[in-house]
């Protein structure tokens, strides 16, 4: 049910993340307790994008359009230098 090792699943029982009682050399976990572990543990991988980028892009397009509209020119606070990183020594 879990998709993980039997080593993960027993680090979470020792941890005390998922509940579960030792008998004799086994665990036995309620239904109810890993149900509500899997309801609160996040997807394993990488987490997926989010769509604030799109809305990111939109509204920096925007602001440039009301930056040009308003015709302030260089009164405005550009956005900050992009820095380099050091690259290193031969």
């Amino acid at each position: 049910m879990l998709r993980s090792s039997e080593a993960y699943v027993r680090r979470l029982l020792l941890s005390r993340r998922l509940y579960g009682v030792k008998v004799g050399p086994v665990w036995a976990i309620h239904p109810e307790d890993l149900e509500s572990f899997m309801r609160l543990r996040r997807p394993p991988g990488r987490p997926k994008t989010s769509e604030s980028a799109g809305q990111e892009a939109e509204m920096r397009a925007h602001i440039n359009t009301e930056r040009a509209s308003a015709g302030t020119g260089s009164s405005l606070r550009r956005p900050g230098r992009v820095r380099k990183k050091p690259q290193a020594r031969a």
